[in-house]
């Protein structure tokens, strides 16, 4: 496990990357938790990435697994002092040799919400939220980056009305690349998520 500023996090290193991932797990996972997916984005993307996976500060009241902030009940106030922290800790992935513009934010459920709320107040190449849900207050701002959304149609967890309404609000502001997957499962990540990140790659970087 490495350290930097507010958040430990594991990584698939690379010397010569051009490129790079940043994820954010779910409520009750960890940092490893998203690693494999990583992989397979990257392994399907003619792009040199690197793999960076944040790991929440918070225990999660189970005693397994991390959380950004507290649910049931929502701790809207303790959320937006982690997305304070997290844009901190984004902020210092912005490098001379990868730059934000060169960088893929992707968070799943609790993670999918602090992506686009840290996200959308930075310059990245592409966020991707998996089955999320916009915090109280969030707005996506007047130029949204590029966006892929995915959300399963029968989630019990987090319901997909969440992500339309993201979707709506980001479509009515973007004149960049804005796409929402809609699939037949539940509050899981869809391998077809994969397939449409990597193919519309060039469009992005």
């Amino acid at each position: 496990m490495k350290y930097d500023i507010n958040h430990e996090f594991v990584s698939i290193s690379s010397q010569t990357a051009t490129h790079r991932i940043i994820l954010i797990h779910g409520w009750g996972a960890d940092a490893d938790d998203l690693l494999t997916l990583g992989k397979e984005i990257i392994d399907k993307i003619n792009f040199d990435f690197e793999v960076i996976s944040l790991r929440a500060p918070g225990l999660h009241p189970s005693g397994q697994g991390r959380q950004w902030y507290g649910l049931y009940p929502h701790d809207w106030n303790g959320a937006q002092i982690e997305v304070n922290k997290l844009l901190v800790t984004l902020k210092k992935f912005d490098t001379d040799q990868i730059s934000l513009k060169k960088t893929i934010l992707l968070g799943f459920s609790q993670g999918a919400a602090m992506a686009i709320d840290a996200g959308f107040k930075l310059n990245f190449g592409l966020i991707v939220a998996c089955s999320g849900y916009p915090h109280p207050k969030w707005a996506p701002g007047e130029n949204p980056p590029p966006l892929i959304i995915s959300h399963g149609l029968f989630d019990d967890v987090v319901p997909i009305d969440a992500s339309r309404i993201i979707f709506e609000k980001v479509k009515t502001k973007s004149s960049e690349f804005c796409e929402f997957l809609e699939f037949d499962g539940f509050h899981q990540i869809d391998l077809n998520l994969i397939n449409l990140i990597s193919s519309n790659i060039s469009k992005i970087f």
